[in-house]
Formats: C-alpha cells, sequence, structure tokens
C-alpha cells in the first residue's frame, strides 16, 4: 500500500472510531463515503452480520448513494427495521431473528455460497440483458450497475458487497483501496457488535433497569435502590398438570407462547419482568423511572399526576388486561392468577461475590406474591390490595379482609369489576378463616 493511501486510511479510522463510536449505521456510511473520496465509489453496499444474541440471529445493511425508500423487507424473519437518512444518502437497517439464515431469499443470493465457505469472493460484471445465476445481480443490472463484488469480512460472521456504477466497474487499483480498507472496517466493527450484544444480552436476561444498572457500575454486592411503584406477581394455573400431560417439545412451546404474551404487555407499560420463578414471574413498575413518567405524561394529557403512585398503578391494570386479552386472543394453553400491591421496595444486587443477581426485595414484595397465593382458592384471575384498589381509579369489589402467612396485619383483597380481566368466584368461596 503507497503511503499516501496508509495515512488516508489511518485517518479515517480515527475519525470513524471518534465521531461515530458504536452506531453501525453511520460507522459503514462513513466507509462508503471512504471509498468514494479515495477514488472508489459504490452505489450501494451490502453487509450481512451474524451475531450471538438470544433474540437477533443477523444483522442486515444496506447503503445507498442517494434518498431513497429501499421498499418491503424480504424475509419474513424480520424484527426490527429502521431506515436512516444520512447526509443525501440512506442506509436500510434490519434486525432479523432465528431462521434468517435458512429463509429462500439469502439461499438465493450470492451471500449464501460465501456463508457456506464454498468461495471466498463473488466477482461479477453486470451489464443489461445479461444472464446470472442469482436474481439480485438481474435487478442490479437492469438499474444500470456495472459491477458487483462480495466477500466476507476477516474475524467476524459477516459478508460485505460493493455495486459500482461506473463504466468498466471496479479496476485493480480501485480493488487495492476497498482490500486496504476491509480489515480496519472489521475491527471497527468489533466494538459496536460487542455493545449491542452487551447491551440486549442484559436487557433480554436481566431486564432493562437491572441492564442499566450493570452498565453503570453498580454491581457490588448489596448496592441497592429504594424505589416504590406497583408490583407485579403472578403465577401459571395448573403448571404441574400441563407439564404432565402435554410432550415436553409441546409444553415448551406453550409456555414460551404464554410468556411471549404476557411479557410484551408488561413492557409496554413500562413495566419490567425481574424474574421467572418456576411457573410464577414478578415483575414492577416503578414510577420513579424519568423515560416512563415521560412517555406516560405525553399521552396522559395535562392535568394528570404523571409522578405518583397512581400512574404505576394504571399502567399495571393494564398491563393485565392486555395480557389477558392477548392470551384469549391467541388461544394460549395457559392461564394465571395476578397479585398486584403498591408500595416501597428495594432494587439491586444480592448474593455473593461467586453468584449475584439483580432482584426486588421487601414485604411489599412478599405482600404481592402472598395476595397472588390466594387468586385460585377465591376463584379469581385477578387481586389486588385494597390501596392498589385506591390508586388505580379503576372499579372494583371487595373480595375478603385476609391475613397473609407471614405477614403482620389484616389486608382487603380486591378485584375488578370489569369482566375482562377476572371472572367472579364461584360460589362457596373460602372465608377468611381458611387464610388466616
Amino acid at each position: 500500500m503507497e503511503y499516501g493511501m496508509h495515512a488516508r486510511l489511518l485517518q479515517w479510522q480515527a475519525t470513524a472510531r471518534l465521531e461515530h463510536g458504536n452506531d453501525l449505521s453511520r460507522l459503514l456510511h462513513a466507509w462508503c463515503k471512504y471509498l468514494g473520496e479515495a477514488g472508489t465509489p459504490v452505489c450501494r453496499m451490502t453487509l450481512a452480520l451474524n451475531t450471538l444474541h438470544p433474540q437477533i440471529q443477523s444483522l442486515r445493511y444496506v447503503w445507498y448513494d442517494d434518498v431513497r425508500d429501499p421498499g418491503p423487507f424480504p424475509s419474513p424473519a424480520l424484527v426490527l427495521r429502521r431506515i436512516h437518512s444520512l447526509e443525501g444518502c440512506t442506509v436500510d437497517e434490519a434486525l432479523m431473528s432465528y431462521g434468517a439464515r435458512a429463509t429462500e431469499p439469502l439461499r438465493r443470493s450470492p451471500f449464501w455460497a460465501l456463508m457456506q465457505g464454498e468461495v471466498a469472493l463473488q466477482d461479477f460484471p453486470l451489464a443489461p440483458g445479461g444472464s446470472y445465476p442469482f436474481p439480485i445481480l438481474d435487478d442490479l443490472a437492469a438499474q444500470g450497475c456495472t459491477h458487483y463484488l462480495a466477500f466476507s469480512l476477516p474475524g467476524l460472521e459477516a459478508q460485505v458487497s460493493l455495486v459500482s456504477r461506473q463504466p468498466g466497474g471496479f479496476d485493480q487499483a480501485q480493488r487495492e483501496v476497498v482490500a486496504a480498507s476491509v480489515p480496519v472496517l472489521a475491527l471497527l466493527l468489533e466494538g459496536p457488535l460487542k455493545e449491542l450484544i452487551l447491551q440486549t444480552v442484559l436487557e433480554c436476561y436481566v431486564g432493562h433497569s437491572p441492564g442499566r444498572e450493570i452498565r453503570r457500575g453498580r454491581i457490588r454486592p448489596g448496592a441497592m435502590l429504594d424505589l416504590a411503584g406497583a408490583i407485579w406477581f403472578s403465577d401459571i394455573r395448573d403448571y404441574a398438570m400441563h407439564s404432565q400431560a402435554q410432550p415436553g417439545d409441546v409444553f415448551v412451546d406453550n409456555l414460551n407462547a404464554y410468556y411471549e404474551c404476557v411479557v410484551k404487555a408488561i413492557h409496554a407499560q413500562g413495566g419490567e419482568v425481574l424474574k421467572f420463578i418456576g411457573d410464577a414471574m414478578l415483575a414492577i413498575f416503578p414510577q420513579e423511572d424519568g423515560d416512563v413518567r415521560a412517555r406516560v405524561a405525553d399521552s396522559a394529557g395535562a392535568g394528570q399526576d404523571a409522578d405518583g403512585a397512581a400512574e404505576a398503578c394504571v399502567r399495571a391494570l393494564a398491563a393485565v388486561e392486555a395480557a389477558t386479552q392477548g392470551l384469549a386472543a391467541q388461544g394460549v394453553a395457559f392461564a394465571h392468577g395476578v397479585g398486584l400491591h403498591v408500595g416501597r421496595f428495594q432494587f439491586g444486587n444480592i448474593g455473593s461475590l461467586q453468584r449475584m443477581d439483580f432482584t426486588a426485595i421487601g414485604n411489599e414484595v412478599n405482600v404481592a406474591a402472598r395476595i397472588e397465593a390466594l387468586c385460585k382458592p377465591y376463584g379469581e384471575r385477578l387481586l389486588m390490595s385494597a390501596e392498589f384498589a385506591r390508586q388505580c381509579g379503576s372499579p372494583t369489589r371487595e373480595v375478603a379482609r385476609v391475613t397473609l402467612r407471614g405477614i403482620a396485619g389484616e389486608y382487603l383483597l380486591h378485584a375488578p369489576i370489569s369482566r375482562i380481566c377476572c371472572p367472579a368466584g364461584p360460589p362457596g368461596a373460602p372465608s377468611n378463616e381458611g387464610n388466616r
């Protein structure tokens, strides 16, 4: 590599890392702009990138040298799509779920042989009316493109393609510019990819708020936050019976379908799922979360208190209603009981230096769990404390005044009047004495 090219490449690398950091879309845009400034203009670039991620199998980025609507997405595995307009160019960003590598559009693309290790380079001069082994090449030729190059990136499970419109396609000097810049690009992509994995794995396995606290360095055992808000504790009905009656794979599929519906409803209302405890689940709706307050304030309108416990309770009840409707609409095999309470609790790091966990603890968490345990005896799908019922503002009916196992004092239990949430208890529901 000549000295001038080497110096320009090092300067671009430093500038790209400084200005774009872990933003994959902007890094790829910067690379395409660098190639053009180095005498190798491209009209389209595509990056396909595999990742170690519990939800996302593949990332796909397509860069265009103009502003456009990229049109419909070709893969049924799409999870999330974002289209960015950057300096008169377009970046089409797509995150795809597991199964993305088995789709027909990918198998019919030039990337497939690269992924299988069958070839190291896909090199196709293009001309209108030509005959090509891949549909994408026919499309590009019809658009006036003249050359298609595709190869794998070193050190990553990634493939990249570059497309030219210039007469004659990429010449030898331009190929050398690309070859020199590719290892630098691969190094720049490692940081954003690791950041994506860290961020999303933390959110997936411990939740958004715990992940945020871990990344802030709040990882010392005993580091706790004092929070207030609504507390959700739920338990799947007849879990043991289902596990015995259904084949293992069917049972797991049904269980995942249940959690997919319920967790989505909780997240949609700004809640955090903290624990899956066998067939039980603990979630919180913290009232102190600034992001949640902003969303609620935007949607609630003037005159509503978006900072208090009331809106946390409203969100928790809305999540129960959405989950109940979703489970019924999708025909999910599992039903559940939910206990709702409101109060203060501690949230943070519990455990030893060998094994730690983020969780919520405190008497109010225990109260929510004990309230849920009474759903089945009283024939209710949802029970709430009197304080929760007062804060949520929805019509409720009194169910019973009870003592809760291991917790001092008496608690008046309420159930919603709305038939959406819960059926009324059957005749002969147990008396207060049965729960003392």
